[in-house]
């Protein structure tokens, strides 16, 4: 077997990707508008069908487990499985084949290529399914290192559940460790779907295969992905700054231009960026058929090949330019009205973490001080019935000491020392939390844990504190608990309280709450638009970066729980401040790459 050769492949597959450019964009662009156009609403429509067919509204991390033990619910679950798998098979396949019979000169026609995927399909009904199964999950957590459908893209492990692990260090390394070991069965089971659909093999005997010929060869696939990940950055970044500069000087030279230059921009981002992301995926699928060619020797000259260009008539070009100035003038007129609605509240997780250790009264006072419009914190129930602000049931992580809230009273716990970060501090009361924060005239967020081992009065003693501090209508309220957020509801309406959500597919969660706290990876449009519509806000967590601020900030979203209160503050305050057409081009181009 041949090596693979980084330049060379690189330098090849980007020969064949120019050489049919405009075939690939005509066909990966219908290709991709097939799958967001039937596929995405099939599958929608599908799972609508079998979560309201068992009385299911959503399917949430709280009742998932009861729909997988239904019967009829495992059966429904397995059948949309089955279809995911298929839409995701075709897809790849699809520029799998046809960039596979570019580089072997084999003619070839698009009947030809669908007869080929059907017949390798049957692998689907019958036991080969599992390695289907594993393959494509395999591929799921860095789906945008190689090839990747549509359907995968915004699939990821959600946030909040990276956060936590990383707060510690055997989480850390779990985390780390796990990433490098998917990273190397992605490299090693590469060429799995190539050799699956030229092969006459199961998908089990290509997996094992791509396994053989890629031993030695790891560090060089993973070369060219790197190089190929920073070379688009860096032209997406040069993109963007192109389109972006003619509107920053128009503004400087001549404001009245703006608006139509910004136009301009925009349409030709627009063109631009759904021409890279549409050629990107044939690049990388050219780089890992000659990777593969070149290990089984069979690598086919391409110097001899010639481009055929096909003359348009002059209707095509009429309706290309009619339809690119109607999208000049959609654009400038909605760089012009758009404006920033400032309605995002921002709210610190567990308080300002640069000032003190988390759910302390330091971070309570760092937050209270620069001004935010909450403070998020944690309550738990201790074993004299009292409460504590503190975020996990066990003191080990905070303190090193394995010993559970719940077998501790509150003057105990009062006396553990707590460390995070270069900070120390020990855990208050609910009772001295509040009391700080009425002399700070900062308002809370109170989130309701449980341990498991609640008394029967635990709901009661917790409102009578609330009552006792006279804080029923200032503070809201929130729990992963639904029992106690619709029993809160119920005793006291004048409550604001919410419902967690950190794992939410298809329908928004029905409640009885006022609003609903969803974690980024399941925020949605439609989810936002349900929640409006029940006349529910709808705040985000865990907001860790600036961008990520920026962005539902944008979309206009009631609240924002985050780990970076100030950052957040500043952007915010940036937004309301900078209303100038090149900020807002900036942001649709932004928006346009993110997604």
């Amino acid at each position: 077997m041949n090596t693979i050769k980084i330049w060379q492949t690189l330098r090849t597959s980007l020969f064949y990707t120019r050489f049919n450019s405009w075939y690939y964009i005509k066909f990966v662009f219908a290709l991709q508008a097939m799958i967001l156009l039937l596929a995405f609403p099939f599958l929608a429509l599908f799972f609508s069908f079998m979560t309201t067919s068992l009385g299911y509204d959503s399917i949430t991390d709280q009742n998932i487990l009861e729909f997988l033990r239904n019967p009829l619910g495992l059966l429904f679950a397995i059948i949309f499985g089955l279809l995911a798998l298929f839409f995701i098979y075709l897809e790849l396949s699809v520029l799998i084949l046809i960039t596979y019979y570019h580089q072997q000169q084999i003619p070839f026609t698009i009947q030809m290529i669908l007869r080929k995927i059907m017949q390798q399909s049957k692998y689907l009904l019958s036991y080969q399914f599992v390695f289907f199964l594993l393959y494509f999950a395999l591929i799921v957590p860095i789906a945008g290192m190689g090839l990747h459908s549509e359907l995968t893209d915004g699939i990821y492990i959600p946030n909040f559940i990276v956060n936590e692990l990383l707060k510690s260090t055997s989480g850390s390394i779990l985390y780390f460790s796990f990433i490098a070991i998917v990273i190397y069965i992605n490299i090693r089971l590469v060429f799995s779907l190539e050799i699956f659909l030229t092969r006459k093999c199961t998908i089990f005997q290509a997996m094992k295969r791509s396994w053989s010929i890629t031993r030695w060869q790891t560090w060089r696939i993973v070369a060219i992905f790197i190089i190929m990940s920073l070379v688009a950055a860096g032209l997406l970044f040069i993109a963007f700054m192109i389109f972006l500069l003619p509107t920053i000087l128009a503004e400087q030279l001549w404001s009245p231009a703006a608006p139509v230059v910004a136009g301009i921009s925009l349409t030709l981002s627009q063109i631009f960026f759904i021409v890279a992301f549409t050629i990107t995926p044939i690049y990388v699928a050219h780089a890992v058929n000659f990777m593969f060619l070149t290990r089984e020797n069979k690598v086919i000259s391409h110097k001899q090949m010639q481009v055929v260009k096909k003359k348009h008539r002059k209707s095509f070009y009429v309706i290309i330019t009619a339809s690119v100035l109607a999208l000049i003038t959609v654009n400038g007129f909605y760089l012009t009205e758009v404006t920033y609605s400032d309605n995002t509240q921002i709210i610190a997780h567990r308080g300002l973490k640069s000032a003190g250790v988390e759910n302390s009264l330091e971070s309570l006072h760092g937050a209270a001080k620069i001004g935010v419009d909450f403070v998020e914190m944690d309550v738990l129930e201790t074993k004299d019935h009292q409460f504590v602000v503190f975020h996990d049931t066990n003191l080990r992580r905070m303190a090193g000491i394995n010993r559970n809230i719940r077998d501790m009273t509150l003057a105990e716990l009062e006396k553990v020392t707590i460390r995070q970060d270069g900070f120390t501090s020990t855990i208050p009361s609910l009772e001295t939390y509040i009391e700080h924060a009425k002399k700070w005239n900062i308002n809370l967020n109170i989130e309701i844990k449980t341990h498991g081992g609640e008394s029967k009065d635990f709901l009661a003693n917790f409102e009578e504190i609330v009552q006792k501090h006279g804080v029923e209508r200032d503070y809201i309220y929130q729990s992963l608990n639904r029992n106690i957020v619709e029993t809160i509801k119920e005793r006291y309406p004048t409550m604001r309280v919410g419902f967690i959500v950190p794992l939410n597919f298809g329908n928004l969660v029905n409640v009885n709450a006022d609003f609903i706290v969803i974690e980024e990876f399941s925020f949605s449009a439609s989810i936002q638009r349900q929640a409006r519509e029940r006349n529910m806000d709808l705040l985000v967590w865990t907001i860790t970066t600036p961008e990520a601020a920026r962005k539902y900030m944008l979309a206009d979203v009631d609240g924002i729980i985050t780990e970076i209160p100030e950052e957040a503050m500043k952007v915010q305050e940036d937004l309301r401040n900078d209303q100038a057409v090149s900020t807002k081009l900036a942001d649709a181009i932004d928006l346009l790459t993110s997604n």
